[in-house]
């Protein structure tokens, strides 16, 4: 008797299935717009300086410092402003000599490989179709499209953050140390492309290492353990910005500046980064009511302008804390909608952030409802992700932001969306559901052995509720 008659052109079929191959035009589209879009004003010139002189040797950039109005680069001076993951990842292609055009090239090549890596963390919870709309999702996120024409680090900060969500949800479910290894490697990447992450890492350790003490559940202590690794990795150069400043857990000297614009009290100021030391001393007269500091600051090293910035700031805030408070508000309104600024006008421009933001933070409210109405089948590890979330939106809401600090946090909020979707609709991951055919049953009605399944452990606790599929 002759087998069912094969599939014409199931090889086909599977071979455009891949993720790989279905995602592809994301790719092109990346490659595309970092042609298309035209070049603007960033931090570019900085890490291409960092990563050329990593490759003698030194970690020295064009000299710029927190209150001085001119870069006045200098060996000496290891250049804090940026933290070490970015010009470390290009130092191959500059010490390569490659064209800035070339170079620049890695942002939509590290932007396409979060979307796949996207897409793999989404199959770990619900189905094919589900987790390609979700990764589409996330590639189609236009905002993004910005960090393409010129070098940035959000890239490769979102890149470590989906490796991060993946890793961390496959050691919490599996308990495989090479994801905690992993998940903690990848956690340090973020700390060391974004340094105020690093605050965020150094948080949540302490948090779940606490959770643990207090519960101790196994899944607590591995993302513990995930934070530990992470900590560890930071170390060096923790210890590095300690040798050259003197000051213990220095992540980098940005944020006393940031934190300067934040606590203004003047009523013209809401917060946003009004620009550094040149803007205030030499180019925009708006902000003479700043000059006279900068310019007492201005003779003094890099890392005593940054103490006295951080005095100034921590002054302005205990004497000013409803004026903080407004502050505060306007820069969480700024990071999701680009607005309001000290002296920027609304244009249809805002438009480009307040509608995909607007839509993003609208669904994310209403799955987060519907997610605690169920929370006893909640995974334990979106405790982390969310945590992860809130620590980081809450530490830059206090620090002058843009939309761009926002970006590396929209894969946990499309995750949200993607998950409370795609497990309401009963959807499951391939694996899972190969898994049930087999425990319930074969296509002839000839019923197999019952295969005992571990279900994933649950944000309350243990339990026999099916919170989302195992890992594939």
């Amino acid at each position: 008797m002759r087998g069912p008659r094969p599939r014409r052109g199931g090889a086909l079929r599977g071979i455009l299935a891949r993720h790989e191959v279905a995602l592809v035009p994301l790719l092109l589209l990346f490659l595309a717009l970092a042609v298309w879009f035209p070049e603007h004003p960033s931090d570019e010139r900085g890490y291409l300086e960092l990563a050329h002189n990593l490759t003698q040797g030194e970690y020295t950039g064009l000299g710029w410092r927190p209150a001085s109005p001119y870069p006045s680069p200098d060996p000496a001076e290891p250049d804090l402003w940026f933290g070490p993951g970015l010009p470390l990842a290009i130092t191959p292609l500059v010490a390569a000599d490659l064209p800035v055009q070339v170079v620049r090239l890695a942002s939509p090549l590290v932007l396409f490989l979060a979307v796949l890596l996207f897409f793999r963390f989404l199959r770990l919870y619900v189905g094919y179709r589900a987790a390609l709309l979700g990764a589409y999702a996330l590639g189609s996120y236009f905002p993004f499209y910005v960090l393409l024409s010129n070098l940035h680090s959000e890239p490769l900060a979102i890149l470590m953050i989906v490796a991060m969500l993946y890793c961390l949800a496959r050691y919490v479910r599996g308990g495989s140390l090479r994801f905690g290894l992993l998940g903690g490697l990848s956690a340090a990447g973020v700390a060391l492309t974004r340094v105020a992450f690093g605050w965020v890492v150094t948080a949540m350790l302490v948090v779940f290492l606490v959770a643990w003490l207090i519960a101790r559940r196994p899944a607590l202590g591995r993302i513990a353990v995930v934070y530990s690794v992470a900590l560890a990795l930071c170390l060096p150069w923790l210890a590095f910005t300690y040798s050259e400043t003197g000051r213990v857990f220095l992540w980098g000297n940005s944020g006393g500046l940031s934190l300067y614009w934040m606590s203004s009290p003047h009523r013209q100021d809401l917060g946003d980064w009004r620009g550094g030391a040149y803007e205030i001393v030499v180019s925009d007269p708006r902000l003479a009511h700043h000059k006279q500091f900068f310019v007492e600051l201005a003779p003094l090293d890099p890392d005593e302008q940054n103490r006295r910035l951080e005095r100034a700031a921590l002054d302005n805030i205990r004497g000013h804390p409803l004026k903080f408070a407004k502050n505060v508000a306007a820069n969480g309104s700024r990071m999701w909608f680009d607005m309001p600024f000290s002296d920027k006008r609304q244009s249809l421009s805002t438009l480009f952030y307040l509608v995909p933001n607007s839509l993003v933070l609208w669904l994310l409210v209403i799955c987060s409802i519907q997610l605690l109405r169920r929370r006893s089948r909640i995974p334990v590890e979106a405790l982390a992700f969310a945590a992860f979330a809130g620590l980081a939106f809450g530490l830059h809401a206090v620090l002058a932001a843009y939309p761009r600090m926002l970006m590396p946090l929209i894969p946990i909020a499309i995750w949200v969306v993607v998950y409370t979707v795609g497990t309401t609709t009963n959807q499951e991951p391939a694996r899972g559901r190969r898994q049930t055919h087999r425990a319930g049953g074969s296509p002839g009605g000839r019923r197999t052995r019952r295969a005992r399944v571990r279900p994933p452990e649950s944000a309350s606790g243990p339990s026999s509720a099916g919170g989302g599929s195992r890992p594939s």
